[in-house]
């Protein structure tokens, strides 16, 4: 398969987990919302979610066959989970800062343009960690260096 072919799979794979992660994610944000508040409602269905989607876009996206590596992806995973929190709790209290009583519609939007940002980062951040070393960049790097 040709790097855009493979390229291409990759970005439909990675549409279709997250769309479904990104309804899932609203879903039990809209739900915890009223108990823990729009901020920890936002982190523990980020968390949920960012478990869930790690794992079926090691598997399908980026076809990682086994258990091996699971642990460290889902360790790398974090650093997304980091950057996802950062982007939607953002979100948030800048909605919070301009309409303190905003609804649930108004705020679970703002939690998805906060994520729509972050899964870019997400995707080009998978990808890089998934891509296996280029024939060319291994041999370089065990080639005999001159003194």
């Amino acid at each position: 398969m040709s790097a855009r072919r493979k390229l291409g799979a990759q970005v439909v794979k990675f549409a279709v987990i997250g769309v479904g992660s990104t309804v899932l994610n609203l879903l039990l944000f809209a739900l915890f919302r009223h108990a823990l508040g729009n901020q920890w409602a936002n982190i523990t269905a980020l968390l949920i979610c960012t478990v869930i989607n790690t794992a079926l876009n090691r598997r399908y996206t980026f076809g990682a066959k086994g258990t091996g590596g699971a642990a460290r992806v889902q360790l790398q995973s974090l650093v997304l989970l980091a950057i996802t929190v950062a982007m939607t709790s953002g979100a948030l209290e800048i909605l919070r800062q301009t309409d303190p009583h905003a609804d649930s519609l108004v705020s679970t939007g703002t939690v998805a343009v906060g994520n729509v940002i972050a899964t870019v980062i997400r995707f080009l951040l998978l990808r890089r960690w998934f891509a296996p070393a280029a024939p060319e960049v291994v041999a370089a790097e065990s080639a005999p260096t001159a003194l």
